[in-house]
């Protein structure tokens, strides 16, 4: 009989950086295991259609016991579930599921996680008591390793990176048809941003994006095209911004079309500066080569731009539209270069995903 794993995460809530994240981890197991994976999934009907796993209701107890009854690994997957920054409650939900494995004496395999910020006491010690004892800990940055050392997790720490470098890449027909459908002008460079509303930021975030833009526009003769993540969040912002520019300026663009994984991928891998505020546009643009710009809200993109081995310059509480203005009009003038360094990296990324894929396999298997 095959192996089961379920996999536990952020998944069914259409946030395209979460389920970019199990496409990931689907895509990168099953190249290297037969294993059945099973998902925990606040959409269980949507999350089986769109990666043919079988999935469970992430919110009924009892479902969640019956499927950690019946797998061999409970696999807590990806993103940054262990911190209590978002939510003070949710990292408590994922470690209960880690400790129903252990009680159920499953193999137990934290894949690919970001770990921390981790606040609260009581958060700490939870953390630190059940982290420390599951059978594999696996991280996406040195960062995360870091989190778990001041935390007090003292034991072996796989560190590699993001669970979407598992992703098989698309081609970009699915993208370059979006922008058709925009009338986008093809003899021109595409900048990408994707904004989000962070906390009490958003008026301020609003006026510095608009403001970068214009200066942009004024020197170089680009498309500028907003591309919402988080879909519904994500779009409010990005339309307040656009209205207030296109009525000034040509080549001005939202896209407003609901995408999955793969068509998000195909449509960033069209564009040749992506600006963003959400930590998988990054991670998207380098996986298709695209030179990736961060406005940080978050230590997680910090850490990811470190990978990267540059120095993360824009904060969402401060960054201001004439350096990052100036960042992307410099980047326009050595995108050729840019573009091979993030390639470049790209291999790295490569191999660090089928560490912990491979990882997966032998824990499983023993």
């Amino acid at each position: 009989m095959r192996n089961k794993i379920l996999v536990s995460g952020y998944y069914g809530y259409n946030n395209i950086g979460d389920e970019a994240i199990l496409k990931g981890l689907v895509d990168g197991i099953s190249l290297h295991s037969d294993a059945e994976i099973v998902v925990l999934s606040k959409n269980p009907d949507w999350t089986e259609k769109k990666y043919n796993v079988k999935s469970v209701n992430r919110s009924n107890l009892f479902e969640i016991i019956s499927a950690v009854r019946n797998c061999d690994m409970v696999l807590s997957g990806g993103g940054s579930l262990m911190q209590d920054i978002t939510s003070k409650k949710s990292i408590l939900y994922y470690l209960a599921i880690l400790k129903l494995g252990m009680l159920f004496k499953k193999k137990t395999f934290v894949y690919s996680q970001g770990i921390g910020p981790i606040n609260l006491k009581r958060n700490k010690y939870l953390a630190r008591n059940i982290l420390s004892k599951v059978d594999f800990l696996n991280v996406r940055d040195k960062a995360s390793a870091r989190e778990l050392r001041e935390l007090g997790v003292n034991r072996d720490i796989l560190v590699t990176t993001d669970t979407v470098f598992g992703i098989n890449k698309p081609n970009l027909d699915f993208g370059r048809d979006i922008l058709k459908k925009l009338n986008v002008r093809e003899d021109k460079k595409n900048i990408c941003f994707t904004i989000m509303n962070w906390k009490n930021y958003g008026d301020r975030t609003i006026s510095e994006i608009v403001s970068t833009i214009e200066k942009i526009v004024q020197e170089k003769d680009v498309n500028i095209i907003f591309v919402p993540f988080f879909y519904h969040l994500d779009l409010e912002i990005e339309r307040k911004i656009y209205n207030l520019l296109k009525e000034k300026y040509e080549n001005i663009y939202l896209v407003e079309e609901y995408l999955h994984v793969k068509e998000y991928l195909s449509l960033i891998g069209t564009m040749d500066i992506m600006v963003s505020m959400r930590l998988h546009g990054l991670i998207f643009a380098t996986l298709m080569g695209v030179y990736p710009i961060g406005i940080s809200y978050d230590p997680k993109i910090d850490g990811f731009m470190k990978e990267l081995e540059r120095i993360q310059r824009f904060y969402v509480g401060d960054f201001c539209s004439e350096k990052l203005s100036e960042e992307v009009l410099n980047s326009i003038d050595n995108l050729d270069e840019l573009k091979k360094e993030t390639r470049e990296h790209l291999k790295k990324f490569y191999n660090l995903t089928d560490k912990h894929n491979e990882a997966v396999k032998f824990v499983l298997e023993r």
